[in-house]
C-alpha cells in the first residue's frame, strides 16, 4: 500500500532549511529517554551542555537544556555520573548538528544517586539553608499535609493526632522516584499561596532507598520548603542518608506517627500543664482566701468596736437633744405669752386710735357741711355763672347782653343782662 506522504517527500526537492524543519517536525513529538555517562559538562549562565557516552561502544550524544530548566529540575550532575535523560532530538538550523534537548534528568544507579545527593548537600550547606530553624507555634490547630493518598502514611498521621479539633488540609502528591519532585513542589507552592494558610506545613512519606526518595533530595523541592512562609515539619523514614528535605525543614521526624506526636506536643501547655497550673491557682486562691478571711475578721471587729463607740455618742447626742428640745419648748412658751400680751396691748391701742379717728372724722364732716357753698342756697341765696361757667363775683365779670345762669336751691335758670 502506497504512502502519500512518503511519495510526496520522495518526489519533492527540499531546500536545506526545509529539510531540517521537516526532520525537526518529525523528531519533536518523539519523546524518548536515553541513558549514559555524563561527559564534557559545561554549565553556562543561560545554557547547560553535556554529552552522554554509551558505556559499551563509546558513542556520544550531545545534550543541552536551558539553565533555568536545569535549576528547576533540582538535580546536581557531574562528569562520570550515569544519568537517564528524557527529551527529544533536534537538528540545528545553523550548523546542521544533531543534539538532544533535555526535559528531565535522573541519576542512575546507587553510586550516581549517592553522588548527586552529596553534591546538592554540599551546595546547600554552603548557602546556609540548613541553619535556620523556626519554632513551631503553640496550640497547632491547622496543618497542611503533602503526601500520597495511597498507602497508610496519611492514615497513621490522622490516627495518632489527638482529638483536639485540628484542621487538616491535604494535597495529594506522588512521593516515589524522581517524577514526584514536580508534584511535591506544586503542592508546596499551593500552600504558600493559599490565603487561609495553615500554621504548619507537613511533608510525609515512609522510608525508602535513595532512588525512591529522589523527590525529597531535589533542589527545587528543598528550596520551595525553605521559602515557605510558615514552619515546615517533615517526616520521612530513612536508614542511612537523611533526605535533604528533612535537613532544610524547621522540624523533622522519622515517621508520620512521630510527626503527629510533635503536633500533639504543641498542646502540652493545656493537656499536661493546665492541671498543674490549676492546682497552683487553687492553692494560691485558698491562701488568698485565708488572708482575706483573716483581714475581714479584723475589719469586722474594728467595725463593731467603732459602731459601739458611735452608739455611745448617739446616746449622748440624744440626751443633749432632749435637753435642748425641752429648753426650746420653755423658751417658745415664754415668748408666746409675751406675744399674747403684746397683741392685747396693740389691740387696745388700735381700738382707742380708731375711736379717736371716728370723732375727728365726724368733726371734719360737720366743718365740710358748713363750708359747702350750696348749703346757703336754702336760705334764698343763689350762685351766678357767666357764659364760661365761672362764678360771677363782681359786676365787672359780666357785660350787657351776656347770658348768665343762676343756681338756686332747687335748680337753675338763665337770664340776659340788659343793663350793667
Amino acid at each position: 500500500m502506497s504512502n502519500p506522504f512518503l511519495e510526496h517527500i520522495e518526489n519533492k526537492i527540499f531546500s536545506v532549511t526545509e529539510y531540517l524543519d521537516l526532520v525537526n517536525e518529525l523528531l519533536g513529538p518523539l519523546r524518548v529517554s536515553v541513558e549514559g555517562e555524563v561527559i564534557d559538562l559545561k554549565i553556562l549562565p543561560q545554557w547547560v551542555f553535556f554529552s552522554l557516552k554509551d558505556a559499551e561502544d563509546g558513542t556520544v550524544l550531545r545534550c543541552g537544556l536551558h539553565s533555568g530548566v536545569y535549576r528547576r529540575l533540582g538535580v546536581q550532575v557531574e562528569e562520570g555520573m550515569m544519568v537517564k535523560v528524557a527529551g527529544y532530538g533536534k537538528l540545528s538550523p545553523k550548523t546542521g548538528n544533531f543534539g538532544f534537548w533535555v526535559s528531565s534528568i535522573e541519576p542512575v544507579g546507587e553510586g550516581a544517586l549517592k553522588r548527586a545527593y552529596e553534591l546538592l548537600l554540599d551546595k546547600l550547606k554552603k548557602e546556609g539553608l540548613f541553619e535556620r530553624k523556626r519554632e513551631l507555634p503553640d496550640f497547632i490547630s491547622h496543618i497542611g499535609v503533602i503526601s500520597s493518598r495511597n498507602g497508610v502514611v496519611i492514615q497513621d498521621l490522622m490516627e495518632n493526632l489527638e482529638p483536639l479539633g485540628i484542621r487538616v488540609d491535604f494535597v495529594h502528591s506522588g512521593v516515589e522516584g524522581a517524577d514526584s519532585a514536580l508534584e511535591i513542589e506544586r503542592a508546596i507552592q499551593y500552600f504558600n499561596k493559599k490565603k487561609d494558610a495553615p500554621q504548619v506545613l507537613v511533608l510525609i512519606r515512609g522510608g525508602g532507598s535513595l532512588e525512591s526518595l529522589q523527590g525529597f533530595n531535589n533542589e527545587a523541592v528543598v528550596r520551595a520548603l525553605y521559602a515557605s512562609p510558615v514552619p515546615v515539619l517533615v517526616g520521612i523514614g530513612h536508614d542511612v542518608d537523611a533526605p535533604i528535605a528533612t535537613m532544610v525543614a524547621d522540624w523533622s521526624a522519622s515517621t508520620p506517627t512521630a510527626v503527629a506526636h510533635v503536633i500533639n506536643e504543641s498542646w502540652e501547655p493545656l493537656t499536661q500543664r493546665v492541671p498543674t497550673l490549676t492546682a497552683k491557682i487553687l492553692l494560691s486562691y485558698e491562701r488568698k482566701l485565708q488572708t482575706l478571711s483573716h483581714t475581714t475578721a479584723l475589719a469586722t471587729r474594728s467595725i463593731q468596736h467603732g459602731m459601739k463607740q458611735l452608739f455611745v455618742r448617739f446616746e449622748k447626742y440624744e440626751r443633749s437633744l432632749e435637753r435642748a428640745t425641752e429648753k426650746t419648748k420653755l423658751l417658745l412658751q415664754s415668748h408666746g405669752e409675751f406675744v399674747d400680751r403684746m397683741l392685747v396691748r396693740v389691740q387696745e391701742k388700735m381700738t382707742h386710735a380708731l375711736e379717736k379717728s371716728k370723732q375727728t372724722l365726724t368733726t371734719y364732716e360737720r366743718l365740710i357741711a358748713m363750708s359747702d357753698p350750696t348749703h346757703i342756697l336754702t336760705r334764698g341765696y343763689g350762685l351766678v355763672y357767666n357764659a364760661e361757667g365761672k362764678v360771677v363775683k363782681s359786676v365787672k365779670d359780666i357785660q350787657e347782653g351776656d347770658v348768665i345762669t343762676t343756681r338756686v336751691s332747687d335748680g337753675t335758670f338763665e337770664a340776659q343782662v340788659t343793663k350793667n
